[in-house]
């Protein structure tokens, strides 16, 4: 099933909640699909697993909290568009997340959903996805077999627009099948993302659907020093902000480590050249473990930001652990 915007998230009339949406409520109503059993289960939002910073729980970013904290130096956003998304003075999903735009210029991780069937009808064999997704926005893509045969003989097809075109172009289920593509071990669509089809037989008009896509961001990912560039954990948390020059002026109030600088920035010849991965070897060298999820990621011009050490879903702060999904 797609999410669309009537179905899921918008009432036309007589809406429970503001902006004419099916839930009252942003929290809410995000939480109606990030629940399980839900259309998002695979990504539940539990308002338990929250942080709780004073008490040290929770695998989330705060949400539906007070978006001012003096305590722990949160303020209310700078950027517009965050800010016009503070709700009854409180930090929401919406806040930090557009719904509505899943775009690469924002920076994150993305992230290939595994493929759910839609259309059952007697295929055996399965269907994974994989690869790394490398496309400018979000798609959700729809698969369809086309020729029947079994893992490595059967062909498909796939759409982007929910069935109203297919690719490649001269297939076209139900109709032209020449142009399909053959099932197998790991089959490339288009934008980085792969198919791998399992062992047993596939029935024509049996469908599959997946997304591949970027965070859903609302600004760009913090970069650049803290002076300039994008800002995003920087712009709430501005007054924690320090670098190293600003450490060695420390007066003992709460701040950060030291952001917006490289490695050896401060001249002083013990910050190591590489980061260290979790099991003790030089990140991205030969020793590099298993966990991509505990990966020290600097900015793209090589500085420590927040988010070179911290997560904000799933983030259980143990490096053994794959913080997942």
């Amino acid at each position: 099933m797609n999410v669309n915007c009537t179905s899921n998230c918008h009432t036309l009339h007589q809406a429970p909640g503001g902006g004419l949406t099916a839930s009252a409520g942003n929290v809410n109503l995000c939480q109606s699909c990030h629940k399980s059993g839900g259309l998002a289960a695979g990504l539940p939002l539990d308002s338990a697993d929250r942080a709780q910073p004073a008490v040290g729980t929770g695998r989330h970013h705060a949400f539906d909290v007070a978006a001012v904290h003096v305590g722990l130096g949160a303020q209310l956003p700078t950027d517009l568009q965050m800010a016009l998304r503070v709700m009854n003075g409180n930090v929401v999903c919406s806040t930090c997340h557009d719904q509505h735009q899943a775009s690469s210029a924002r920076g994150g991780t993305p992230r290939i959903d595994a493929p759910t069937r839609t259309t059952a009808l007697g295929s055996t064999g399965s269907v994974t996805s994989g690869g790394t997704f490398t496309g400018a926005e979000g798609v959700w893509y729809l698969v369809a077999i086309t020729v029947a045969g079994n893992q490595t003989a059967a062909r498909f097809g796939y759409s982007k627009d929910n069935g109203t075109s297919w690719f490649p172009g001269s297939c076209t289920p139900g109709g032209v099948t020449t142009g399909c593509l053959t099932a197998g071990a790991s089959v490339a669509l288009d934008s980085g993302v792969t198919l791998s089809f399992g062992a047993g037989n596939f029935t024509v008009g049996e469908r599959w659907q997946f997304s591949a896509s970027w965070p859903f961001l609302r600004a760009n990912l913090d970069s650049g020093d803290n002076t300039a560039a994008d800002k995003f954990c920087r712009d709430c948390h501005r007054d924690w902000v320090m670098t190293h020059t600003d450490v060695r002026t420390y007066t003992g109030t709460f701040r950060s480590h030291p952001v917006g600088v490289a490695l050896g920035a401060n001249g002083l010849g013990y910050d190591r050249p590489v980061p260290l991965d979790g099991n003790g070897a030089a990140q991205g060298s030969a020793g590099r473990d298993a966990n991509p999820t505990n990966d020290y990621r600097l900015d793209a011009g090589g500085r420590v930001q927040c988010l070179s050490c911290h997560g904000i879903h799933y983030a259980d702060s143990n490096t053994v652990t794959v913080d997942a999904p």
